[in-house]
C-alpha cells in the first residue's frame, strides 16, 4: 500500500526571543525555514511590565522606550542573520508587553502561526530559569508544531548572501510501539521528506534493573526484547516509508538519554516526536521521556502536536458518558428501592404478627 504523500507548508512562523546568543541560533532556523517555505517570520520580544514601568522614568516616555526597543530588536535580526536593511521582506519584529507564555500563545492566535521556532536555554542566572520556564509553558498549552533549539547547535551553513540555509541530514523519529503510535511516525516521515533527509526510526528498550545473579537471564530476556522490536520497526519502515531513504536502530537503555546521545552522533540530526499526556491533550510534563529529550538534546527537537477531536465528537462522548452514567444511577436506585420494599414488607408483615 503507498504512503500517501502530505506537504509540510509553514506559512507563519514565530520565533521569540529574549537578545541572548541562544536566541540568535533560534532566530536563524526560523528565518531557513521561512525562506524555504516560502513562509513569513515574525520575531517576538516580550517587555516585562516592571522593566517597562521603570524604563519610562528614565525615557520620560513610554512610547519612546517601546520603540527604542524594537529598533534593538531589528538590529538584533539583521546581526543574527548577517543581512542589510531590506534584504528580508518577509521577517517582521513585533514587541509586546506582559508575561512572556501568554504574549507567545496570544501572538499565535492573532497571527495565525503553524510553527514556533524557540530556544530551550536563555540567559544565565535567573533569566535562563525564567526562559526555561517560557519555553515549558508554551509547550504544554500550545496547539501547532514547536522546534525547540539548543544552546549551540551547527546544521546550517552560510549562503553567498550572509543568509542561511538548513541542512538537515537525518531525522530521527523515536517510536513507542505501543498506544497510537502511528501520527507520530507518519509526522516525522512528512518532516523528512520536506527536508529531503533520510529517516531514521528509534526504538529504546528500557533496561530492567536486576541483582547480579539474575542479570546473565536478564541478558538473555533482553536480547529478546531487541529482536522482537527489531522486526516490528523494520514492518513499520516497509509498510509507511517504502519511497523515503530510511533506516531503523534499536537501543537499550535510558530512552530520553539514548535518542539525545544517538541524534547528537553522526550527520546533522533533527528529533521529530509527538507528545501527549494524559487524556489525549498535549502535554509536556516534567519526567515525562518527551520533556527529558527536549532538555538534553543537543540538536533540535520539532515537537508535533496530537490532533484534538472537534468539539462534536467531544460533545458526543460527553453525551455518551452522561447517559451511561444515568442508567447506571437508575439501575442503582432501582435496586435500592427494591431494598426498601423488601425491607418495609418484612416490618409490615412482623407488624401483624405481633397484633
Amino acid at each position: 500500500m503507498k504512503t500517501p504523500r502530505r506537504t509540510v507548508t509553514f506559512q507563519s512562523i514565530l520565533c521569540p526571543v529574549d537578545f541572548s546568543n541562544h536566541s540568535r541560533n533560534a532566530v536563524r532556523y526560523a528565518a531557513a525555514l521561512a525562506q524555504r517555505s516560502g513562509g513569513r517570520l515574525v520575531v517576538l520580544f516580550v517587555n516585562d511590565p516592571l522593566l517597562l514601568a521603570a524604563a519610562a522614568a528614565v525615557f520620560h516616555h513610554r512610547r519612546l522606550f517601546v520603540e527604542r526597543t524594537r529598533n534593538e530588536l531589528v538590529r538584533f535580526v539583521r546581526q543574527s542573520l548577517q543581512i542589510g536593511p531590506a534584504s528580508r521582506k518577509d521577517i517582521a519584529c513585533v514587541v509586546s508587553e506582559g508575561n512572556p507564555g501568554d504574549e507567545i500563545l496570544r501572538a499565535v492566535r492573532r497571527l495565525g502561526s503553524d510553527l514556533i521556532v524557540i530556544g530551550t536555554h536563555g540567559l544565565s542566572g535567573v533569566k535562563k530559569l525564567f526562559f526555561g520556564s517560557t519555553t515549558e509553558h508554551v509547550l504544554q498549552r500550545v496547539t501547532i508544531p514547536v522546534l525547540a533549539i539548543p544552546p549551540s547547535t551547527g546544521t546550517w551553513k552560510p549562503l553567498l548572501k550572509g543568509a542561511r540555509a538548513l541542512t538537515v541530514a537525518r531525522v530521527v523519529a523515536p517510536i513507542d510501539l505501543v498506544g497510537n503510535w502511528e501520527p507520530d511516525a507518519r509526522g516525522a516521515g512528512d518532516i523528512a521528506r520536506w527536508l529531503d533527509a533520510e529517516l531514521m526510526l528509534v526504538h529504546v528498550v528500557p533496561r530492567i534493573q536486576a541483582p547480579p545473579w539474575l542479570r546473565p537471564n536478564i541478558a538473555i530476556d533482553d536480547r529478546g526484547r531487541i529482536e522482537k522490536a527489531s522486526k516490528a520497526l523494520e514492518r513499520v519502515r516497509v509498510k509507511l516509508f517504502s519511497d523515503l531513504s530510511s533506516t531503523t536502530r534499536v537501543l537499550i537503555g535510558s530512552p530520553a538519554d539514548e535518542i539525545a546521545r544517538l541524534a547528537a552522533n553522526g550527520p546533522s540530526s533533527m528529533v521529530v516526536m509527538g507528545l501527549r499526556g494524559a487524556g489525549g491533550l498535549w502535554r509536556a510534563r516534567r519526567g515525562s521521556i518527551a520533556y527529558r529529550v527536549l532538555t538534553r538534546a543537543v540538536t533540535p527537537v520539532l515537537a508535533l502536536p496530537r490532533k484534538r477531536q472537534g468539539r462534536r465528537l467531544s460533545k458526543r462522548l460527553f453525551t455518551a458518558v452522561t447517559r451511561a452514567l444515568s442508567k447506571r444511577d437508575r439501575i442503582e436506585m432501582d435496586g435500592i428501592d427494591a431494598l426498601l420494599s423488601v425491607g418495609r414488607g418484612r416490618e409490615r408483615s412482623r407488624g401483624r404478627r405481633l397484633s
